[in-house]
């Protein structure tokens, strides 16, 4: 959007002569009003209207108070040419000379009407409406009695038709994007325009080139060939159909400026970041573990269950977790660097303990020194890391066997009576 604006106006000023003398002469209002006596004059006005407009479009053009700010109704407004502009200024110079540019007898609303084309009155809110019928560069002053006149520049011309690009910011490698050129003011889209893509550097480059394009008065702007400055630097992705769009899928990374081009308008241009779709990490461990226990833990790609050798992983208390979080939120929306450049394995390791790197079978065999609630977070370039939980719980001290109970002595057997011996008679 800047560059495009940069462009318009560098253009218009191209197309439309500069009138140096106005400007000066808007510069000597005030310098004016200061030498002269301050009993004559009430005030001193000024005038607000666009710098650029095109011919035949009516325009709003306001005259207010410079004391106060205020709008000024009744004040008349005259618009002066290049050349009569410096003539104006020669007879208000001479009239300064003389002090006589504060008599009561100077009828300065006279002198401009001599010079100038009357535009008409202001309305009580200070507004004055008008459409130029011709191209040029006018000086504005706006005139009443007792009150030093207001000056400004307008350029009047034919804009010239410019192109803009719709497309969105960011992609993905391989992904279809859709491009639609349209003409700026109308939003119409423009059909047959040519969309190039350049690095960088390259549009570094055609700046230069396309700057010294504009300055190149022997040539029309509608007659200016940009299309074949792009071409040299350049990749061309086609041209946009009837409703302007042209649909491209780029096959490498990084940072484009796309160039919209069509003989007979300003060039549009568009940034968009190109990327890899990142991968993610997964982790998986046992919810609990003893301390000194030898837990596995396996880091694998989502989506695929792929096992992710050299995964770094690290374990982190519940306090280090939430500080971790916010800064890792704050690096995963920093769009100045691309998802697979972006280094979470710093940020972690200021914050986590580093257990060590998966095997080829994406594991890692590590045993607990203390217990604790630890978040695992997997890290490796090119990964959205991966996170679990694990609780490490000391191993129980073994409970002591019950006492047996004593046996009690059982008491002896009594001995057998002895048989009563047989009596015989």
């Amino acid at each position: 959007m800047k560059k495009l604006t940069i462009i318009i106006s560098v253009l218009m000023a191209l197309l439309i002569l500069v009138a140096g003398p106005m400007t000066a002469l808007a510069q000597d209002d005030e310098e004016t009003e200061a030498d002269s006596p301050k009993s004559f004059w009430e005030g001193s006005l000024a005038i607000v209207a666009p710098r650029i407009a095109p011919v035949g479009e009516e325009i709003s053009m306001t005259v207010f108070l410079r004391a106060n700010q205020e709008p000024f109704p009744d004040a008349g407004v005259w618009a002066l040419t290049r050349e009569r502009a410096e003539v104006l200024k020669e007879e208000l110079a001479a009239l300064r000379e003389q002090n006589s540019l504060s008599s009561a007898d100077t009828d300065l609303e006279g002198i401009i009407s001599i010079h100038g084309t009357f535009l008409g009155r202001t309305d009580e809110n200070g507004k004055l409406y008008h459409a130029f019928d011709e191209s040029g560069h006018y000086m504005l002053a706006a005139v009443k009695k007792h009150y030093f006149p207001g000056f400004t520049d307008i350029n009047i011309g034919t804009l010239p038709r410019a192109l803009g690009i719709e497309a969105p910011r960011r992609a993905l490698v391989g992904q279809d994007v859709t491009i639609t050129a349209f003409q700026r003011r109308t939003e119409e889209p423009v059909e047959g325009a040519g969309i190039w893509a350049l690095s960088r550097e390259e549009a570094e480059v055609l700046r230069e080139e396309v700057k010294a394009l504009h300055e190149d008065t022997s040539i029309a702007a509608e007659e200016k060939d940009y299309e074949s400055l792009v071409d040299i630097h350049g990749d061309f992705l086609g041209r946009t159909d009837e409703d302007g769009q042209l649909t491209h899928a780029f096959a490498e990374a990084g940072g484009y400026l796309l160039v919209a081009v069509k003989r007979g308008y300003v060039p549009g241009f568009s940034p968009i970041g190109v990327g890899i779709e990142p991968k993610a990490l997964g982790l998986h461990a046992p919810w609990r573990a003893l301390v000194g226990q030898d837990v596995t833990i396996t880091a694998f790609q989502r989506g695929t269950q792929e096992p992710v050798e050299d995964t770094g992983i690290w374990a982190l208390s519940r306090e280090e977790a939430e500080v971790l979080r916010e800064e890792m939120k704050a690096l995963h929306e920093d769009t100045s660097v691309a998802a697979e450049e972006k280094d979470y394995e710093s940020l972690v390791d200021i914050h986590g303990d580093f257990l060590g790197r998966t095997d080829e079978d994406g594991e890692l065999s590590v045993a607990f020194s203390s217990g604790g609630i630890y978040l695992l977070v997997g890290v490796k370039k090119g990964y959205f890391p991966g996170v679990t939980i694990i609780g490490v719980h000391e191993m129980p001290a073994p409970t002591p066997a019950p006492p047996q109970p004593v046996p009690e002595p059982s008491a002896p057997a009594p001995e057998p009576e002895p048989e009563p011996e047989e009596v015989t008679e």
